[in-house]
């Protein structure tokens, strides 16, 4: 595990990474696409990963779990409509 693993805000810029991923896909020509949301992925994975190993309170936890699940849920449909 790297140290910015452990930095919540590390951790939040990797949301809003995967976010514009995922925005990005939308809007990207089609050979683009699948770039786009195989990097929103990765960012994902790694956050999650990051998040089992990190100090946070219960609420933030369960913020980031959150807004991970809501990651998870566009990136299920971005790729169900490839």
């Amino acid at each position: 595990m790297r140290a910015q693993d452990n930095d919540p805000d590390w951790i939040r810029t990797q949301l809003t990474l995967a976010r514009w991923y995922l925005d990005a896909a939308a809007s990207s020509a089609a050979e683009e696409v699948r770039h786009r949301l195989q990097q929103a992925r990765e960012v994902c994975a790694a956050t999650k990963q990051a998040l089992s190993g990190l100090k946070l309170s219960e609420e933030q936890h369960a913020c980031v779990a959150r807004e991970l699940s809501v990651l998870h849920s566009r990136l299920e449909a971005a790729w169900s409509r490839l």
